[in-house]
């Protein structure tokens, strides 16, 4: 049996928060996760909250798990191992640690679930 983090507890919707502290053109919503596994995995939403104006940055990220399941809209993304894919709502797809990618585009409804392990992690951008 792993470890108790915290006990459980519910996240409203109601009394969501946005911020601005990773990309500009994003908005994020802290589903509460990290704080209740003390910083074993990180949930969030993420929104498109400005308009596509191009691709968003070759990067990869220093972490053990990382999968996204888009909730509304589309994406056109770079993996460096399956190359471009086109996603939509209802899609998922998981980044095998530190590889490389980049968002292309997206439409202005874009919104995802994300969820890393663990919940602090490196971002490296790269050159393409």
């Amino acid at each position: 049996m792993t470890e108790k983090t915290t006990k459980s507890f519910a996240a409203h919707a109601k009394d969501a928060q946005w911020s601005k502290d990773l990309r500009p053109y994003f908005a994020y919503r802290d589903l509460g996760i990290k704080e209740a596994t003390k910083g074993k995995v990180l949930a969030h939403i993420i929104r498109a909250d400005q308009p596509c104006t191009g691709a968003m940055g070759y990067h990869s990220h220093e972490l053990e798990f990382q999968m996204v399941y888009l909730i509304k809209g589309w994406a056109h993304l770079y993996f460096e191992d399956i190359g471009e894919v086109r996603v939509e709502a209802g899609d998922v797809w998981y980044q095998a640690p530190g590889v490389r990618h980049e968002v292309l585009e997206y439409s202005d409804d874009w919104e995802v679930l994300e969820i890393t392990m663990p919940a602090e992690f490196a971002t490296h951008e790269e050159e393409r």
